[in-house]
């Protein structure tokens, strides 16, 4: 029984290093003839400014190649993190300022969408890893929250450090998720409402990398939500050393 639990915990790691390897492989290779194919369309509207019609579906076609090119990047982006290469550019920044930069810059997008961003944040509060991933976390979180509340709601932020853990909370007052949703929301291209989602521009990952940087930084993300009340994203780091 041992020998052939330990075969069969081999060949699931196999399969799960096999699978990271061909996300990352793929991701890699696609890259450059995305790029190619841009170019050569953007060039192709350039060329066509005496035929509106050619320019227009030219140009739709651009915009799908520009939201494919970046779903790949997402996941040469998540490949990376699973591969533990986040570890490599590690410093010690405060999370309460980063938030609160972050999301002064993001209440212009909520402006526009008459949604209110507040933020509240201590003086400092020290984490360890990767800055650039990190504010994409904080970014992806306000966007979906922004995105999926209606005019006149509002989204909250919250750095605290509790119980030795950096804490921060993105709260709204939008449409919320399902409960059936509830387990599936960090999934990798899961989309609550496939409709919407693909509308807005979403692929279903925003929230998966969400999950590969928080996990990489040794830490986790969850989420409460109440459909039709809204949802609360909290995400927790280990306090820098």
């Amino acid at each position: 029984l041992s020998i052939a639990l330990n075969n069969m915990i081999d060949r699931l790691r196999e399969a799960f290093d096999q699978n990271r390897r061909f996300l990352a492989d793929a991701s890699h290779e696609l890259r450059t003839p995305l790029a190619a194919l841009r170019g050569e369309m953007e060039s192709v509207v350039e060329q066509a400014r005496a035929l509106p019609e050619w320019r227009d579906r030219v140009g739709s076609a651009l915009e799908e190649v520009d939201r494919l090119a970046k779903i790949v990047e997402t996941l040469f982006a998540i490949s990376r993190l699973d591969a533990g290469e986040a570890q490599q550019v590690w410093t010690q920044f405060d999370l309460a300022r980063l938030a609160s930069s972050t999301a002064e810059q993001m209440s212009l997008l909520a402006e526009d969408k008459g949604v209110k961003v507040s933020c509240q944040v201590p003086a400092e509060v020290k984490v360890e890893g990767d800055r650039a991933r990190i504010k994409q976390v904080v970014v992806n979180l306000l966007d979906n929250a922004i995105k999926y509340t209606p005019r006149g709601g509002a989204v909250s932020l919250h750095v605290q450090a509790r119980g030795g853990k950096a804490m921060m909370e993105v709260v709204d007052t939008g449409i919320g998720i399902p409960s059936g949703a509830l387990p599936h929301v960090f999934e990798r291209f899961f989309r609550v409402d496939k409709a919407r989602s693909r509308e807005a521009g979403g692929a279903g990952l925003g929230l998966a990398i969400v999950k590969s940087i928080c996990a990489a930084h040794g830490g986790k993300v969850e989420v409460e939500s109440v459909e039709g009340k809204g949802s609360q994203f909290r995400v927790e780091l280990p306090l820098a050393s």
